[in-house]
């Protein structure tokens, strides 16, 4: 006797999909800041090689924890903090572009020479080192700084998000002015 079995349809495998996705228990997502893993900002590109992107939840203040409400990683826009290993200062900034394509920028005005005199905002980080840390024996900026991802709000809202995040780390690395009065 021979016996025949019929193949699955395309039909019988979705609906066989369908079933094994919705039978599994999802876990909660927590929202948090972590590296995209193919960037030079996550040191998975040429000769960048250590991260400046740690995966956390939250970010913080000399006095204050803040949870992060988003998932973010170097491929998103928006306002992220960039915490100073040696001293622990931070610095708000925002962009338009992929954080990323940002650090780009942030790691070659790090790379030039003197900046203490410039009061540019983009030379704010080197600015800082230069003034409190000496202009010797500067580090690569992968070593110098951790930088956390806390906010994607629309494009019309950033300058707004930026002031709010500058008010709430109070940080004293910034260099540009201020929508929002300062409350203390």
């Amino acid at each position: 006797m021979i016996t025949y079995k019929r193949p699955k349809t395309i039909g019988r495998i979705l609906t066989n999909y369908k079933h094994l996705a919705s039978s599994k228990t999802r876990e909660p997502v927590t929202d948090e800041s972590g590296p995209c893993g193919h960037c030079a900002l996550c040191g998975c590109y040429g000769k960048h090689d250590k991260s400046m992107v740690p995966r956390v939840s939250q970010t913080m203040s000399k006095t204050e924890t803040f949870p992060l409400n988003q998932n973010l990683t170097c491929r998103n826009y928006g306002i992220y903090v960039v915490t100073f290993v040696l001293c622990h200062e931070q610095y708000v900034a925002q962009t338009k572009n992929k954080f990323s394509k940002r650090w780009s920028a942030d790691r070659s005005n790090w790379n030039r020479p003197n900046c203490s005199n410039d009061i540019n905002k983009e030379v704010a980080l080197s600015r800082h080192y230069a003034f409190f840390h000496g202009n010797v024996n500067k580090p690569p900026i992968h070593e110098a700084y951790i930088v956390t991802f806390v906010e994607q709000p629309n494009f019309h809202s950033l300058n707004i998000c930026d002031d709010k995040w500058y008010h709430q780390i109070d940080t004293q690395i910034n260099i540009h002015s201020m929508i929002l009065p300062r409350v203390r």
